[in-house]
């Protein structure tokens, strides 16, 4: 875990919104953003996905990373908010690069949000700029060597967002 200095902050916060501005022109990306989201009636019947209703408000200004669920759609009623100009940021890195070290990667942002649980921390994840191989060679610490950077958490503090729906265990793990 790494929390970035200014300048490389900065440069990743550049990375993020070069990816953001990939995805809004890339329609396979807003094809699964419309497959994942819940507009409208199907809001309040949803049993998976992500709901209008935890959009949160659009970004008014603020150089935050903050994923709009809305994409280019109208949300009734959505409010837009300023957002921190320095958010704090925050890198999850492996050495590697293989399933082992995402297994890693994962039991470890497991044990980071639990404890940004405990201490009341907001948490939110982007891996916009992990998911095109030429930005995420240039989120790494250039100090700090070789290594893959997995997630960049920004972490805070910052009002609870409502629960979302979540489908029973049963439907996504098979118990042997």
């Amino acid at each position: 875990m790494l929390f970035p200095g200014p300048w490389h902050a900065e440069t990743l916060l550049d990375l993020i919104r070069d990816a953001e501005c990939r995805d809004v022109m890339d329609p396979a990306t807003t094809e699964d953003l419309v497959r994942w989201t819940r507009l409208g009636p199907e809001a309040d019947i949803a049993v998976d996905g992500v709901p209008e209703y935890a959009f949160g408000p659009r970004k008014r200004d603020g150089r935050a990373p903050v994923r709009d669920f809305a994409g280019r759609r109208a949300v009734a009623d959505r409010g837009n908010l300023t957002f921190e100009q320095i958010p704090h940021l925050a890198l999850l890195s492996t050495l590697g690069d293989g399933p082992a070290d995402w297994l890693r990667a994962g039991q470890a942002l497991e044990r980071v949000l639990l404890e940004a649980t405990l201490a009341d921390l907001a948490t939110s994840l982007t891996s916009h700029a992990l998911e095109n191989r030429d930005l995420r060679l240039l989120a790494r610490e250039p100090g700090a060597g070789a290594g893959q950077v997995q997630m960049v958490l920004r972490i805070g503090y910052g009002p609870r967002g409502p629960s979302t729906p979540r489908r029973p265990v049963q439907d996504v793990l098979d118990f042997m």
